[in-house]
């Protein structure tokens, strides 16, 4: 019946199934009936490299894997739940119980709703992205199932590790506040799975206005955005290179704080070029793989909003005795303008002088956020402030350091490919 109503779709189906199942299209089998092509499955999780244009296949051949961005997304995630489920991976201990001895505990009596709301909402993500990263190859009930049976047994490995962790506790309403969460996620990412990764309205608006290449510089613009949950002594100020190489890298920012103590006036400068310099750097990673669109000046100021609306958010989550807005300053109110004017001028650039404009920034941004001598209050006020939900500020103010570096060898390794070109 498909077959007369719609050729095209027919022979789609006819190109699928010889894929998975491994028959000719007209029908003969090319070995044992039924057999499930390994390498297909395996390459649901093995992004192939991205060519340079929308013609990755040939005339006529069906592309069965869409979602790259996804299948790396759902990496960074799970790293990111191991990340706060084991923190702080110190002070490992036998307890003389088994691993899954929690599972055999009784239903506590009592239930904390704020912590109950957090594990489903830290798997949630989780969920829909696994479903995203099997689509179109797998999808629907299936895609489902195989989205909740991930999501449980992650999460009963974890709570089974916490078990030797004085300060972690294993729990068996965790592992169900989990499961459920990765279900709610799995039961919104097929729903959605046919308009983000299929040919919906977002996938259109992603081709139009993003060059084929641009998942890695869209992933690592996402990242910024949460990157700036945790307290800064700057506004966008990430990149203190000691968290990633030891304390030596703070030497420098030592030796000057010995013979120079900035005056609350230098410490407004320092900001309004730090924060400038880090609206100008995410701004040129994410507008060197866009299309010529017009509307593209546009980018840099959306970009912004997102991140100040998740600091606004989640910093009272991550930080609870942190005052809400004490991160807007003067000369972070003054960098976020200067910067977002810069950027949106550079947005029209040819993109090798948007690469520069992007690299320049982002060593500005290094050397202000290293070299600067350390801002003793807020140094003082760090120190005793509580780390609340899901370890946020502690998760980000790692990422950051990586981020810094990941974007640099991204804008380099971008102009390197272009100039051998």
């Amino acid at each position: 019946m498909c077959g007369h109503g719609n050729p095209s779709r027919a022979a789609e189906r006819a190109a699928c199934k010889s894929a998975i199942v491994g028959t000719e299209p007209g029908g003969s089998q090319r070995g044992f009936p039924n057999r499930i092509n390994l390498t297909h499955v395996a390459h649901v999780f093995l992004p192939p490299p991205m060519s340079a244009d929308d013609s990755s296949a040939t005339p006529g051949q069906v592309v069965r894997h869409r979602a790259p961005m996804a299948r790396l997304a759902l990496i960074i995630v799970v790293l990111l739940v191991v990340y706060a489920s084991l923190y702080p991976f110190t002070g490992w201990v036998d307890v003389g119980l088994p691993a899954f001895a929690y599972l055999r505990a009784p239903w506590p009596e009592y239930w904390v709703g704020s912590e109950i709301v957090a594990n489903v909402a830290a798997y949630l993500p989780v969920g829909a992205l696994f479903v995203w990263a099997l689509y179109p190859a797998c999808r629907r009930v299936a895609a489902v199932l195989a989205a909740v049976v991930f999501c449980t047994l992650l999460s009963g490995s974890l709570e089974a590790l916490q078990t030797y962790l004085p300060n972690r506790i294993a729990s068996n309403v965790d592992l169900a506040a989990n499961a459920g969460g990765g279900l709610l996620g799995a039961l919104a990412g097929a729903a959605t799975a046919p308009s983000l990764i299929g040919d919906g309205a977002l996938v259109r608006w992603r081709h139009r206005w993003f060059a084929p290449e641009a998942g890695s510089a869209l992933i690592l613009a996402a990242l910024w955005v949460f990157m700036q949950i945790p307290r800064q002594p700057m506004l966008f100020g990430t990149g203190e290179l000691w968290r990633l190489v030891g304390d030596w890298a703070a030497l420098p920012s030592q030796l000057l704080g010995e013979v120079w103590t900035p005056s609350p006036g230098q410490r407004i400068m320092a900001e309004q070029l730090c924060t400038g310099a880090a609206v100008v750097a995410v701004s040129m990673l994410l507008l060197h793989v866009a299309r010529p669109v017009p509307g593209r000046g546009m980018l840099p100021a959306a970009l912004v909003c997102c991140a100040l609306l998740v600091k606004a958010v989640l910093q009272p989550l991550a930080v609870p005795a942190q005052a809400g807005g004490a991160w807007i300053t003067i000369g972070a109110v003054v960098g976020v303008v200067g910067g977002l004017a810069l950027a949106t001028g550079g947005a029209y650039l040819q993109p090798s002088w948007q690469r520069v404009l992007g690299m320049t920034a982002l060593c500005v941004q290094l050397a202000i956020v290293n070299l600067l001598p350390s801002d003793l209050y807020f140094e003082m006020t760090a120190a005793v402030a509580r780390t609340g939900w899901l370890h946020l500020e502690s998760l980000t103010q790692s990422l950051s350091v990586i981020w810094v570096v990941a974007a640099l060898f991204f804008l380099a390794r971008r102009r390197v490919g272009s100039a051998s070109r």
